[in-house]
């Protein structure tokens, strides 16, 4: 059976031979040739090769301006790619197909906007900083102008993001934007609140996919894929766990910080990273006997040298948490 590697190899060739004549093509020709230069660019896309799935819709919209597939294909694109040129042609692109009626195009505008605001806000820090030279006349001005943009990018943004989960309430993606956002414009209970959807969401997903690889008849290739997918997941809501813990640490909601990281470590019991900030929680939350185990799985499993600054904050947390053991137990014999 031809792989999927293969068949894009032999579209390329088609492409190529096609492309020698093109001023003699007829309209048949031309949208089965368009067609393919689509599909090229979505396995491109699918695979990575960013430049090359441009190229390809460039090709295809010469000969057809309107394919609304291609836009959507070469929108992601250069999402995808992520220079601040790139977003902002692929707002462009995504503003153009917006009333197609394909709730993907709302979704690529939110997290265009999304990467909008964060190239404007890391401007205006610069400019501030003088790290970059502004060629504005007030560059003091350009700043507050840019943090301006800024909030009105991450404002639209979030706006998109609650539209597109009004049509598709388990959109992965969406879910997962709407609560960078909503960190971004810091309304953290909305964002611990969307983290949380987003959990419920993918613990299904990946459940799913893990189910598939126990099918007696699935191929290597298969396989493959789904092992991909699942650590996709996992990894995804590693971050959420991460995030979420992150920002009910901020509002003293130390419980449920701990929470979501017993559940990353369940995820991922070998992520050093994650018993050193379980620690810095379970200190906080009067367990020194806890931390101090926490602080010693991290130091087992961190592939750090002495001097670098987790290890070293991790034993003056060790040392800190000793000492509060020790007071502890020293408390009760002062008392009789």
């Amino acid at each position: 059976m031809p792989t999927a590697t293969h068949a894009l190899r032999v579209a390329i060739v088609l492409l190529v031979c096609a492309c020698s004549s093109e001023k003699k093509l007829t309209a048949e020709q031309k949208k089965t040739l368009v067609e393919r230069y689509t599909e090229t660019a979505q396995e491109y896309l699918r695979m990575g090769e960013l430049d090359r799935a441009e190229g390809q819709t460039l090709k295809a919209l010469k000969f057809d301006p309107e394919n609304q597939k291609c836009k959507m294909i070469r929108g992601w694109t250069l999402q995808k790619r992520g220079k601040t040129d790139d977003i902002l042609v692929a707002e462009r692109i995504f503003r153009e197909i917006l009333d197609r009626g394909d709730y993907r195009a709302t979704l690529g505008l939110a997290e265009c906007l999304e990467r909008k605001g964060i190239a404007c806000e890391e401007a205006s820090h610069d400019i501030t900083s003088g790290k970059r030279i502004s060629e504005a006349p007030d560059p003091a001005a350009r700043a507050k102008q840019l943090l301006v943009e800024r909030d009105r990018a991450w404002s639209e943004s979030i706006q998109r993001y609650e539209r597109t989960l009004a049509q598709h309430s388990d959109d992965i993606d969406a879910l997962n934007g709407a609560m960078r956002v909503c960190a971004l414009l810091s309304r953290l209970e909305d964002s611990i609140s969307y983290a949380d959807k987003l959990v419920e969401t993918i613990r299904p997903t990946r459940e799913f996919w893990e189910k598939q690889i126990l099918r007696p008849e699935i191929t290597a290739e298969d396989e493959r894929l789904y092992r991909e997918r699942i650590r996709h997941l996992v990894d995804l809501e590693l971050a959420t766990r991460l995030h979420a813990s992150t920002l009910l640490h901020q509002l003293s909601r130390d419980e449920g910080a701990a929470v979501h990281l017993d559940a990353a470590i369940a995820l991922d019991p070998e992520r050093a990273e994650l018993y050193s900030r379980r620690a810095e929680l379970q200190k906080s939350l009067g367990h020194p006997d806890k931390a101090i185990a926490d602080i010693d799985r991290f130091l087992h499993l961190s592939s750090d040298n002495f001097d670098h600054p987790d290890v070293k904050r991790a034993w003056r947390l060790r040392k800190e948490c000793e000492d509060a053991v020790r007071t502890a137990e020293a408390a009760p014999s002062a008392a009789h």
